[in-house]
């Protein structure tokens, strides 16, 4: 809605458009009621998102920043963890890719930028890579391999699923906010985007209350922005 009412100003507003590729550093938080094993993530999965960018200038200070972008997150954390029985060596990596629609309201003053405002994401694909080795009271066992995850809405069955498929929930959405520079037409930024939805799937077994796991993601971007119209 907020895109189709600024539609309406561009022709007396400034007008920017022009691609936009950007560094994520990307983690999840985790909630588990009744359960004190919530993972803990010790390393921050390095990812990607490329896409379009736009900028509606209602004034010199006042902006209204969209686009679309396909965006990687997911948490990655290595399994180095020493038990009285059992020594883990390697990882195990999740990601989650989505397209994502964010609308920020940014305020300008010579150059710089403030920007904050929500965003909403569709789930396209997924993967679930892990490769460890662990030594078990002496005998050493090695263990790797992958899982795609498939993006769903509705209820998962498992019997949909197949043996090298599981699933994460589809809809996401939170809140992005950070600070920038425009130097001529590039515009750097750097922000952090707190995810508010549960990526939990909906299982049969109807757990995803007591679980919740969401995005949590620093971005570093760059943007190479067009007028087209005053």
């Amino acid at each position: 809605c907020c895109l189709v009412s600024v539609v309406t100003f561009a022709a007396r507003s400034q007008f920017q458009v022009g691609p936009k590729v950007g560094l994520n550093i990307a983690n999840c938080a985790f909630i588990f009621e009744d359960d004190d094993d919530e993972p803990e993530t010790n390393i921050m999965r390095l990812a990607y998102a490329i896409g379009v960018a736009a900028d509606y200038g209602f004034s010199d200070a006042f902006s209204l920043q969209s686009g679309l972008m396909f965006t990687s997150k997911g948490y990655s954390y290595v399994l180095d963890e020493i038990s009285e029985e059992v020594d883990y060596d390697g990882y195990e990596r999740v990601i989650f890719n989505y397209i994502e629609l964010p609308v920020n309201a940014v305020y300008k003053i010579k150059g710089f930028q403030i920007y904050a405002g929500p965003y909403i994401a569709f789930g396209i694909c997924g993967k679930y890579k892990w490769d460890y080795t662990y030594d078990y009271n002496g005998t050493e066992e090695s263990v790797s391999g992958k899982m795609k995850l498939k993006p769903k809405f509705g209820e998962v069955d498992y019997e949909e699923l197949d043996e090298d498929e599981d699933a994460f929930y589809a809809l996401d959405g939170g809140f992005n906010f950070g600070i920038g520079y425009q130097l001529d037409g590039f515009v750097i930024q750097a922000g952090y985007s707190l995810g508010l939805g549960n990526i939990m799937p909906k299982y049969t077994d109807d757990i995803r209350d007591e679980y919740k796991y969401s995005n949590r993601v620093i971005t570093v971007s760059v943007a190479y922005m067009f007028n087209l119209g005053d």
